[in-house]
């Protein structure tokens, strides 16, 4: 039988474990494809999305097919990462690493469009 402190001791683990195990992507915000061919959807942030080393993307409402997406960091640098893939929708693309490792991000652009779909296609941006 388990005595009340290992039991304790189990649990205190357990919760401290939860925040590493958790995904530490975040949401940075979402735009919307059109059917028109090489479509520039561009997030702007007021305040620079900082600490973002990758990207991915999101797929609802539709497929796309996303060329190329572009990130222009606080610094005024910008930096263009080809992707070329088709993703359907409810799919997503790799984790897309960053030049220079954590940045300080200030706006993103996605360059692509819808296929298959009746309306535009949401893709929403996620960090980490």
């Amino acid at each position: 039988m388990i005595d009340r402190k290992t039991v304790l001791a189990m649990l205190a683990t357990l919760l401290f474990a939860l925040p590493v195990a958790a995904d530490p992507a975040r949401l940075l915000g979402s735009t919307r494809l059109t059917k028109v061919e090489n479509d520039v959807d561009v997030l702007a942030f007021k305040k620079c999305r900082r600490g973002i080393d990758s990207l991915q993307l999101r797929v609802y409402r539709g497929q796309v097919e996303v060329e190329r997406v572009w990130v222009r960091y606080g610094n005024g640098e910008r930096e263009e990462l080809v992707v070329r893939d088709r993703i359907a929708q409810g799919g997503q693309t790799r984790w897309i690493d960053l030049r220079g490792g954590e940045r300080c991000v200030q706006a993103i652009g996605v360059i692509g469009d819808t296929e298959r779909s009746s309306d535009q296609a949401r893709v929403e941006i996620w960090g980490r």
